[in-house]
């Protein structure tokens, strides 16, 4: 039996009956996302540029949706703007988490997260988000003191990860900090770890500060490992990292145990990881015990019974004594 996980104490939406029964089979299944948006807000929403913000979808997607649903006479659309429940539907959307979440998020390194949407706010949009919510003001202050100036592409970018993940204040100056320390401060760059953060559930404070720990340490055995394995840049990729979050992080794999497997594996990673994952799993910490290992799975070396080549050499004696005796008798 499956049955909906919801405080209706908190608030409930009431989706027509009339509606389920004669579209639940025909409409896209993006309507309905579109739907529930607009039935949450029954003081009405600004426009598509809006419901695809706040949804998620994109913008000609929600179109198609409004247009379904107005020739169906589900909806009305008309040019009229109520600019309060333009800010109450923006609110709404927000990812609101209670504790009992968040614990559960940070205890999940796989949490479903969807990516930030490609759609950003508009200027207008974001102005009235800055309006509206006092913390995004002191997100963005703080934000041009640690990056200095910045244009409308990072602002609507702090925005969106302030309402898509529901990160606190504390969450995202945090990153914003270590972004700067690793001088990956562009848009993409920030993006990229804030998708990071949410989908492995890292929204406290607590949390990060685990998190950057185990950076640091990452950063730390790539110093040690890169001439090894032939890296040049500064700091790892993102496929590096993420093979040294497993090594070092996970299976606790010493710096020298790493430069081994890389040696050994001639630079490859996939196979250097296949080598330090069988090390891992058999408690194996140093390369002297792969060393000693290596040894033992050696096949034992023949031990002869005689000396061959002694043994060749003394019949080639005893056939040319043989020779010699019969050409005498001869």
């Amino acid at each position: 039996m499956i049955k909906i996980k919801c405080d209706y104490l908190g608030g409930a939406v009431a989706v027509p009956t009339d509606v389920i029964d004669k579209h639940l089979k025909l409409a896209p299944v993006a309507s309905f996302k579109v739907l529930l948006f607009i039935l949450r807000n029954p003081e009405g929403t600004a426009d598509a540029e809006q419901i695809a913000m706040c949804t998620g979808l994109a913008k000609l997607d929600v179109t198609d949706c409004l247009n379904y649903w107005e020739s169906n006479g589900v909806i009305s659309i008309d040019d009229e703007i109520n600019e309060e429940a333009v800010k109450t539907a923006i609110g709404n959307a927000k990812c609101v988490k209670t504790p009992e979440e968040k614990t559960d998020k940070s205890e999940n390194k796989n949490v479903n997260v969807r990516s930030l949407p490609v759609k950003k706010p508009t200027q207008r949009e974001i102005a009235m988000r800055l309006s509206e919510e006092p913390e995004l003001t002191l997100i963005c202050n703080e934000a041009q003191t640690i990056l200095g100036t910045f244009g409308y592409d990072t602002q609507a970018l702090i925005v969106m990860i302030y309402d898509f993940f529901g990160f606190p204040p504390e969450v995202i100056i945090t990153l914003l900090q270590h972004q700067k320390f690793e001088k990956k401060t562009s848009s993409a760059a920030i993006k990229s770890r804030a998708e990071d953060w949410a989908k492995r559930g890292i929204d406290t404070l607590e949390a990060v500060e685990k998190e950057l720990l185990v950076l640091e340490k990452i950063n730390e055995v790539y110093n040690i490992v890169k001439d090894t394995a032939g890296f040049t840049s500064e700091s790892p990729s993102p496929r590096v990292a993420k093979y040294l979050r497993q090594w070092a992080g996970e299976w606790n794999c010493s710096s020298e145990l790493i430069n081994f497997a890389l040696e050994e594996a001639n630079k490859v990673l996939t196979d250097a990881n296949k080598l330090l994952k069988k090390w891992a799993n058999s408690g194996i910490t140093t390369p002297e015990e792969v060393k000693i290992q290596q040894k033992k799975s050696l096949p034992k070396e023949v031990k002869k019974s005689y000396d061959t080549e002694k043994v060749g050499r003394n019949s080639v004696l005893d056939w040319a004594k043989r020779y010699a005796a019969e050409e005498e008798n001869e």
